[in-house]
């Protein structure tokens, strides 16, 4: 082959690359993280974003995907079998076109469905890292530009095992994208991983995190167990997915025991119970060995402390203990009986019943911080405190806030609904709503206005008449979710609330409606038809 034919197939083979010359995922994760050692904001979205979702499209929050469903090794056995016969071909010649169809059949980012038996298969081929395989893995995770080839990249490191490449792939596991297959990899090539997991583990707080705390459940190192008092359990998703982990493996009986007045602990332990009580998708209180000895050291330590965290730790404890559908006699091995439960109860029963707490609402309730007023508000529906006023006058400061419209809606009666909707009739401009049907989400900041009139909507089944013109607005919403809640709401009316403007709207609508749901609905709605 003379060097101008050369040339061209090397030209040709550089276009067909899929990587082309998109920029690196590892460079933009490393260039984002902060002075904390965490990942900004800014970094959380990644540069194949745009090649992989459409505008709008509902998507997975970083490594929510790969952390709600694990491992489904074996899904494909036919991917299992190629995507391991070519790593095998790229370990021993390196040629370009094996690299270019591997990349291609991960690219779909589809790698939880065949990972484990890939890995494995591979192992089994006695494919080696060198001349070729671990060079190919770097750059998969350290230079491609493409999520799929970068969790593969990362996952043949972890068989590699060269510990040179442990402070990248700890970089690349700040993005929670990333982090569960990082931490398999850090955990296949170090004999104790335990301290890079855990250093990993305090710059993520996604489903990242839960990855790490569960790699880190048999620890006996001290400091790790007390951590995972602290900060262990503290995550975006639900501190429920590590609640019995981290008040297992850190012991948080025997922290109780020690009878400490530190007021991040108390914040912290009550924070678990109420995870474990309110339970879900991992281990809770029903099968937690200590539960009736750790309830009882709380409560022992916390009585006389007026917060509202604790306000509404003791309210939950009350509802729990006060559940007649448990059957207690099956709990008697976490240390329960009917005399200390009844002794419990007496004492919570006493602590709620003080004025203080009252006090404690009212001296808040104007609190411009969204956590601390959250707990406010919660607070005051236990306590039966009527914060309508205090609602409806932050939704004036900022009506469009689509939050605030819940908040408003939730309290809204006969006597306050035309108050909202004159407001909502007056602050949110309805022409920006009514462009148009379309098959649209509805998310982003976009359609802020969009997500204050739902809330408003998903309510007006209950006020029969009442905001005709913002009904006839989301007829013609591109949010698809706006034209379900009038659905909603017009199916809850009697007919004799349905005008003929109503009617009208409700025909056009139908005959231009994009959704096929939507426009059954729409159909069912017009013929008085039960709609599900």
């Amino acid at each position: 082959m003379n060097l101008f034919s050369f040339c061209l197939n090397r030209k040709k083979d550089i276009i067909e690359a899929p990587w082309k010359d998109y920029s690196s995922i590892f460079e933009h994760v490393k260039n984002n993280i902060d002075s904390t050692g965490k990942l900004s904001d800014n970094g959380d979205k990644l540069p194949d974003d745009s090649r992989r979702f459409k505008e709008d499209e509902l998507r997975w929050v970083s490594g929510g995907m790969d952390g709600a469903f694990g491992h489904h090794g074996g899904s494909n056995q036919k991917i299992i079998n190629k995507v391991a016969k070519l790593t095998k071909k790229i370990s021993t010649n390196g040629k370009l076109e094996d690299k270019i169809e591997l990349y291609n059949l991960i690219i779909e980012d589809n790698l939880m469905d065949f990972i484990d038996p890939t890995l494995e298969k591979i192992v089994n081929l006695n494919v080696y890292s060198e001349p070729h395989l671990h060079n190919w893995a770097k750059w998969l995770a350290f230079e491609s530009p493409d999520r799929g080839a970068v969790k593969l990249g990362i996952a043949l490191l972890g068989l590699v095992r060269n510990k040179e490449d442990l402070n990248k792939l700890l970089i690349l596991g700040k993005h929670e994208e990333f982090t569960l297959f990082v931490a398999v990899a850090i955990t296949n090539t170090f004999e104790k991983p335990e301290t890079y997991l855990w250093e990993l583990a305090k710059h993520v707080d996604g489903w990242g995190k839960i990855s790490l705390v569960e790699r880190l459940s048999e620890t006996e190192n001290p400091e790790i167990k007390k951590w995972m008092i602290y900060e262990g359990y503290k995550n975006s998703i639900m501190y429920e997915y590590l609640a019995y982990i981290c008040a297992t493996t850190g012991d948080l009986k025997a922290e109780l025991t020690k009878n400490t007045n530190d007021a991040e602990f108390i914040k912290s332990s009550g924070e678990l119970i109420e995870a474990l009580i309110n339970g879900g998708p991992a281990k809770d209180i029903s099968v937690y060995k200590d539960a009736g000895s750790v309830i009882k050291l709380y409560l022992g330590q916390t009585i006389g402390i007026y917060t509202l965290d604790q306000f509404l730790v003791l309210n939950t404890i009350k509802s729990y203990l006060s559940d007649k559908e448990t059957d207690w006699n099956k709990l008697s091995d976490n240390g329960w009986n009917d005399d200390l439960k009844a002794n419990l109860l007496i004492d919570i029963n006493k602590e709620l019943s003080l004025p203080i707490w009252m006090d404690l609402v009212n001296e808040k309730k104007n609190s411009n911080d969204n956590v601390e007023f959250w707990k406010v508000d919660r607070a005051a529906s236990i306590l039966k405190i009527d914060m309508w006023e205090i609602h409806w006058q932050r939704l004036i400061n900022n009506p469009t806030e689509s939050g605030l419209w819940f908040n408003v809606m939730k309290n809204a009666n006969d006597e306050r609904i035309d108050q909202i909707i004159k407001l909502a009739m007056t602050k949110i401009n309805l022409e920006r709503i009514s462009t148009g049907a379309g098959d649209n989400m509805g998310l982003g900041k976009e359609y802020q206005l969009h997500s204050c009139l739902d809330f408003i909507l998903q309510d007006l089944d209950k006020f029969p008449g009442k905001g005709t013109k913002l009904i006839l607005t989301a007829l013609k919403s591109p949010v698809v979710r706006n034209r379900n809640m009038v659905i909603k709401a017009l199916n809850a009316w009697d007919r004799t609330y349905i005008n003929d403007e109503i009617k009208e709207s409700i025909i056009a609508a139908e005959k231009v409606e994009p959704n096929e749901d939507v426009k059954k609905n729409l159909n069912k709605l017009l013929n008085r038809q039960p709609i599900d």
